[in-house]
């Protein structure tokens, strides 16, 4: 698919009514995965190739430090000050935005790294959903942990059916997890 293609879908995707936001932010996110698996597949036929730009129109993120910095830069920009946010870090403590109550998900009882991923969805709903009574407020997955949407496809359900985006873009995706203030759609 040519890159004009992919920027009018983009733009009619973005003018989806707001009644259709789930479904607008499920058709976006779908397009994250896809582009993810694009370039892998293409880094994989030409692993010297230079970075793809960015699916959000930014500049490429050539290494993985950059990527870290995005993420930072999104979270600062995107959160409240005061935001309790999880992060699907592999237990990389870079990826913990600085001046936010940030911890790593999934996470023992100590909020530290839990050392190993969900067994299923059912068990990563059920973890999501004892950080949230516990006070998390967004879940930020880097695009490092895109691979959670299509491996965890109920955890995907469950985050489109209790909360909204607040963000995404080719680095990264948070969702906001706090209850909502409104009865449609946010």
């Amino acid at each position: 698919m040519s890159a004009t293609t992919l920027e009018r879908v983009r733009e009619r995707i973005a003018t989806t009514a707001p009644d259709d936001a789930r479904l607008r932010t499920l058709l976006v996110l779908a397009h994250e995965l896809l582009r993810e698996r694009a370039e892998r597949e293409q880094a994989a036929a030409a692993p010297a190739a230079e970075p793809a730009a960015a699916a959000d129109g930014g500049a490429a993120v050539a290494s993985y430090g950059e990527l870290v910095a995005r993420i930072h830069t999104v979270a600062r920009e995107e959160l409240p000050r005061e935001a309790r946010v999880l992060v699907v870090s592999r237990g990389d403590d870079a990826l913990l935005p600085p001046g936010l109550a940030a911890s790593h998900f999934p996470q023992d009882a100590d909020g530290r790294y839990a050392g190993f991923h969900p067994a299923d969805s059912a068990a990563a709903v059920a973890h999501l959903e004892q950080c949230r009574a516990a006070g998390a407020e967004f879940l930020l997955l880097p695009s490092t942990g895109f691979w959670w949407l299509d491996y965890y496809g109920g955890l995907l359900q469950h985050l489109m059916g209790r909360g909204r985006v607040l963000h995404h873009d080719g680095h990264c995706v948070i969702f906001d997890l706090r209850e909502r203030t409104t009865g449609g759609p946010q």
